[in-house]
């Protein structure tokens, strides 16, 4: 059998400001793949080794050596006395998704989010990543309002700033 099709046994891990650099280099590889923009590798290491030194965001890495990685920025919610988690990215490397590390991301996120008194999570998919829609409501993420049924959209404006918002839009080919 071939081993890329055997199902990963995979480890989870938070990551530091030292895994700023495997972290960034991974990202990187994200954005080129959907062919998105993305600032320089050395650019994004630091600002990834900024915010992971900080309280309102985090990353978990899978494997070892690392093949997939998710990004968390935390807010404020006035519903609530705790943070809504922001599931900004969301990164198999191409040769090893279908075994698993996907969902062992998702499961250790879930863990950070429930030891930090998170209850509610939210995550931005692009209308045409239909496999990305159908796995994140396969981890229990819907597309409607629980308390009222209603459709639930994610409304995108770029602020004349010139700095990238903590969300992109991504664009796929």
């Amino acid at each position: 059998m071939d081993p890329a099709a055997l199902p990963l046994s995979a480890t989870t891990r938070t990551a530091t400001p030292h895994d700023a650099a495997v972290l960034a280099a991974m990202l990187c590889d994200f954005n080129r793949e959907f062919a998105a923009s993305v600032d320089d590798r050395e650019v994004v290491e630091a600002r990834l080794s900024r915010l992971l030194a900080r309280r309102d965001f985090f990353a978990v890495l899978v494997g070892e050596p690392v093949i997939g990685f998710a990004t968390v920025a935390l807010r404020a919610t006035s519903y609530g006395d705790g943070d809504i988690a922001a599931l900004e990215d969301l990164y198999v490397r191409p040769a090893e998704r279908g075994r698993g590390a996907g969902s062992a991301l998702m499961t250790a996120l879930a863990a950070q989010a429930r030891a930090r008194g998170i209850e509610a999570a939210e995550v931005f998919v692009d209308e045409p990543d239909a496999d990305a829609l159908r796995f994140y409501q396969r981890h229990g993420f819907v597309h409607r309002d629980p308390a009222t049924g209603d459709r639930a959209f994610y409304l995108h404006h770029e602020l004349d700033s010139g700095q990238r918002l903590p969300h992109p839009e991504r664009h796929f080919a």
